[in-house]
């Protein structure tokens, strides 16, 4: 069987790239993929080349400032399409949140990896999320926020974004959120934050929540 993944083949190079699946081993199911979430900030330091992440132990050992091809993937959803004859937690059909896998059309991984979705009314869109909010929530726990107390989120990518609502929905007051790019300050805002923040400078008019 083969699936298309997306290969960073070089440097702000990526290709839609045709894969052949091994055999599914007893453990493993079989996922096509509905969705699979970006973080665009792992994403671009991959296919920049960036040694300090994925893959770069592999440039280390081969002398090199960069390495590929890269595949990334991490919290998706899709359809179970098969399973090992040792699963027992899905079967063919349940709709699953997917970690660790690619950012492929079908992904085979093991069993521990996929969580079978049991509230019919969570997309597929929104369960793509799941895994990758689990990195928020647990920089929020890390903190030991409790309800009432104030919170500052540094940063409004995807993980930023997420821990502003997590904050809220934490009972942070008030949730403040900080970024230069003032299309991520507007995102927060509208997701829960009482003020957003350019870092770099010392105006805060006009950046309260109306």
């Amino acid at each position: 069987m083969t699936t298309q993944q997306i290969v960073f083949t070089g440097k702000n190079r990526a290709e839609l790239l045709p894969e052949t699946l091994r055999s599914l081993q007893p453990e493993e199911v079989l996922v096509k993929t509905s969705f699979s979430t970006v973080s665009c900030g792992t994403e671009r330091a991959n296919i920049m080349g960036n040694p300090n992440i994925a893959g770069g132990e592999k440039a280390e050992a081969l002398n090199t400032d960069t390495y590929f091809p890269r595949t990334l993937g991490y919290s998706s959803a899709g359809i179970v399409v098969q399973t090992g004859t040792a699963v027992t937690s899905v079967i063919p059909g349940d709709r699953v949140v997917v970690f660790w896998g690619k950012h492929a059309s079908y992904n085979l991984i093991n069993e521990s990896n996929a969580v079978k979705i049991t509230d019919d009314r969570i997309s597929l869109e929104e369960a793509a999320i799941g895994f990758i909010a689990s990195f928020s929530l647990a920089g929020i726990r890390k903190t030991r926020l409790e309800a009432g107390e104030s919170t500052l989120v540094m940063g409004l990518g995807l993980l930023g974004q997420l821990a502003v609502q997590l904050a809220r929905a934490s009972g942070a007051v008030p949730v403040i959120a900080a970024d230069p790019i003032e299309e991520r300050r507007l995102a927060a805002l509208k997701a829960g934050a009482d003020f957003a923040l350019d870092p770099f400078k010392n105006d805060f008019s006009a950046k309260v929540k109306e």
